[in-house]
């Protein structure tokens, strides 16, 4: 695995925390948003560890706050009331290995990435919804 690769993932995992950060940063006001929730796939086995990021696309006319989620054995879920808001949104998933590593002095508690990060859209309805990831083999679309 390239030491450029492992960057990436850092850079991705740090992505992750700070739209989560903003997300948190918001009260209740503001639009509705619907909790999203599914499961997330590569080469047929579920992803142990990874994160699920939602923004709105502005290229189609939708805009407001994003969401996220972390995968954890394959699942995610948004937390209540921090999900989408509904409309054409770009989603992002990066995804993990799992097994810590060490590696400069640093862990990396994630593990290693399994693919790169994978991109796509997708038009949530305005209610809750069930989404499911299956990442394609390859480029991981990214």
């Amino acid at each position: 695995m390239s030491r450029n690769l492992f960057l990436r993932a850092s850079s991705s995992g740090a992505l992750f925390v700070a739209v989560v950060l903003m997300i948190g940063c918001g009260g209740d006001s503001g639009p509705t948003r619907y909790e999203v929730s599914g499961t997330v796939t590569y080469q047929g086995q579920p992803v142990p560890k990874g994160f699920v990021t939602f923004s709105p696309d502005t290229s189609q006319g939708n805009s407001g706050p994003g969401g996220g989620a972390e995968i954890v054995d394959g699942h995610y879920e948004t937390a209540a009331g921090k999900g989408v808001i509904g409309g054409p949104h770009q989603v992002r998933i990066v995804g993990y290995d799992g097994i810590p590593i060490s590696m400069e002095g640093e862990e990396l508690t994630d593990g290693q990435p399994l693919f790169t990060p994978y991109i796509t859209t997708i038009d949530f309805p305005t209610e809750d919804s069930t989404q499911d990831f299956t990442i394609p083999s390859g480029d991981g679309g990214g």
